[in-house]
């Protein structure tokens, strides 16, 4: 039975922000936002159960897997929507993910974020070179977004981070075409204003603030989060073209030229999301 919609993207391509938007258009003001990804748009990695807290709802999952038919939720996935982002942004978040995470292990001449350290230098050449790795739940970026754009079992709609976050009056009613959700403009509206990066970044702080369990904050990011870092960070932009050495760029060039081209306007991102 196919009864899944599934928010596919590779990691740190705007996919939380996605079920922002999802959550407040579909489940309404009664929902408790901390349950956001354990019973409503249900982060398949972290509660693979699957436990849907309206039964007879749109049954919404998060995932990072890519495309395949042994992957968990796959085999019941009805249609899914595929949120790209370019590679060498993806490759900016993973550096901020990784600080996030690892607080202790970025060398202090790193500290200042990604500007020129040996640290960084050697995370853009692995990162370049083999194809967009660092995650392992989700291979290298370059296959994972093969796997779901190249099939053909399950209907896709793709859009683009740079669109959803320029856009997205626009892509997310083009997103409940899709899935065949009717939810009124005046409801669309209310989704986009409680899913903005200010108020992402408001809940995360609030979380922080009371140490509560929620979408963002956990105890074991304690220590990540009492050094003032953050899950909701930058949201990197045109990446390739200010912070790639020449030589770097044409790495790009090499690895990922030939999606750069199809998916980012100019093939090389610049202004790209």
């Amino acid at each position: 039975m196919r009864d899944l919609i599934s928010l596919s993207a590779f990691p740190k391509s705007g996919v939380t922000y996605l079920g922002f938007l999802m959550f407040h258009c579909l489940f309404g003001d009664e929902a408790g936002i901390g349950d956001l990804e354990k019973q409503y748009v249900i982060d398949i990695h972290a509660w693979p159960a699957l436990r849907f807290a309206v039964p007879g709802g749109p049954r919404i999952v998060k995932s990072h897997f890519p495309f395949g038919p042994d992957r968990p939720g796959v085999g019941r996935t009805a249609r899914a929507v595929y949120l790209i982002r370019h590679p060498v942004d993806v490759m900016m978040s993973a550096w901020d993910y990784r600080r996030f995470l690892n607080p202790a292990e970025t060398p202090d001449d790193d500290e200042g974020g990604p500007a020129d350290g040996p640290a960084f230098r050697r995370f853009v050449h692995d990162w370049l070179a083999s194809g967009g790795a660092g995650f392992e739940v989700a291979g290298p970026w370059l296959r994972h977004v093969r796997s779901w754009l190249d099939q053909r079992e399950i209907p896709v709609h793709l859009v683009t981070y740079t669109d959803l976050v320029d856009q997205p009056g626009r892509e997310l009613a083009a997103i409940l075409r899709f899935l065949d959700l009717p939810v009124p403009v005046e409801r669309q509206a209310v989704a986009i204003a409680r899913s903005s990066m200010a108020a992402m970044a408001a809940l995360e702080a609030d979380e922080v603030r009371n140490r509560r369990n929620g979408v963002f904050y956990r105890p074991e990011l304690a220590r990540s989060y009492e050094g003032g870092r953050r899950f909701i960070n930058k949201g990197h932009r045109g990446c390739y073209a200010t912070l790639l050495t020449d030589e770097e760029r044409a790495l790009a060039d090499r690895t990922f030229g030939a999606e750069m081209s199809v998916y980012f306007s100019g093939g090389s991102g610049a202004g790209a999301g």
